[in-house]
């Protein structure tokens, strides 16, 4: 099986084109436009004498404040090195036979899946690429495990909590399991009316994906975390992979994040705003642009199958969605950026598109 390529390989794409790592303004990947926040990085410069120690295996104290923060205990949630890791580990615990996954969705799901033998099964969406009721009738007592990602990735297109109350009774009763990935959730205005954390005491099956990597910036450093109220599954999973999944450096930026939550409304205030304006701006292209909710932007540009090898020549990275399942060679993704790096963006897309 090859390994699907995601967003932010800045060191490939600078080895391909000779242009400098330092050069390129990479929205391919959604990260935090604010960058590293003081916050995160004193506690990694405060905690990098550790680094001669073993890492807590079981994360105790970035799990106690994970844990004061969502509102649930700290035997219901597992760490691990990224949320990526965290889906390998699961279907390590889970051995799903059968999977049902939204397409198009982070391709990551799929590898995950087909590293345990699982069968994948996909819901097609259509041409709103939104998920709807008919998701239901894919879901029964074959399916093992069904992953839903709010807001999508790579549509930025948010599931409407009440749609996901009907999937998660439905799910009660084919015995399956429903991961909802909510890594992006937080960079979304709203956030709170679409989560489903206040459900995760009410459903056993639920299981719930979070992750550091976006909202604070450190991609490097790779930290997530899953909830359920299934402390006997969250056990299996932490007895999956490697010994010690998260570093001390890791733990220390986890656990301060979790002491300052009002940093988010910092963050969804600089995205917010920018996110409008790259809207209103790409509307003026032409292309098919999708009203994402989340700190990027994706759209079709129809016939236009080498725009990111156009827009890399410029030094700009974008993510092609070609590898997406059910998506076209003609389809991509945006991050949202600094108001001056998203100007440099749209008028390189107008050189492009339009020939202006």
């Amino acid at each position: 099986m090859m390994k699907k390529e995601h967003g932010g390989n800045i060191y490939k794409k600078s080895r391909e084109t000779g242009i400098p790592q330092d050069r390129f303004l990479d929205f391919s990947a959604n990260i935090n436009p604010l960058g590293l926040p003081d916050h995160i990085r004193e506690a990694i410069i405060e905690g990098i004498d550790e680094v001669i120690h073993y890492p807590d295996p079981d994360c105790t104290l970035l799990r106690e404040a994970i844990a004061e923060y969502e509102h649930v205990r700290p035997e219901q949630i597992v760490c691990g090195n990224g949320g990526a890791d965290l889906l390998y580990r699961l279907t390590s615990a889970l051995s799903p036979k059968t999977i049902l996954l939204p397409a198009p969705s982070f391709a990551e799901y799929e590898e995950a899946g087909e590293s345990v033998s699982a069968r994948i099964n996909y819901y097609r969406m259509g041409e709103d690429l939104r998920i709807h009721e008919d998701v239901l009738s894919g879901i029964d007592q074959e399916t093992n495990l069904f992953i839903l990602c709010n807001p999508n990735n790579p549509t930025g297109l948010l599931t409407q909590r009440e749609l996901i109350d009907k999937i998660l009774a439905k799910a009660e009763e084919t015995g399956t399991t429903i991961l909802v990935d909510e890594c992006f959730l937080e960079l979304c205005a709203q956030w709170e009316e679409y989560s489903v954390v206040s459900r995760l005491q009410k459903y056993r099956n639920l299981i719930i994906l979070k992750s550091f990597t976006k909202l604070y910036a450190i991609p490097g450093l790779r930290l997530g975390y899953l909830m359920s109220q299934n402390t006997e599954l969250i056990d299996r999973i932490a007895h999956t992979g490697q010994a010690w999944p998260v570093g001390n450096l890791a733990q220390k930026a986890g656990i301060r994040a979790m002491q300052k939550p009002e940093y988010r409304d910092t963050v969804l205030a600089v995205v917010q705003k920018e996110l409008e304006y790259m809207k209103k701006e790409l509307a003026k292209l032409p292309i098919t642009l999708y009203d994402g909710m989340a700190n990027y932007l994706f759209f079709r540009a129809p016939g236009c199958t080498d725009l990111d090898e156009r827009l890399l020549s410029e030094g700009l990275m974008i993510r092609s969605c070609r590898n997406y399942e059910n998506l076209g060679e003609d389809y991509y993704r945006v991050a949202v950026r600094l108001h001056e790096e998203n100007d440099v963006l749209i008028s390189t897309l107008q050189n492009i598109l339009t020939g202006r």
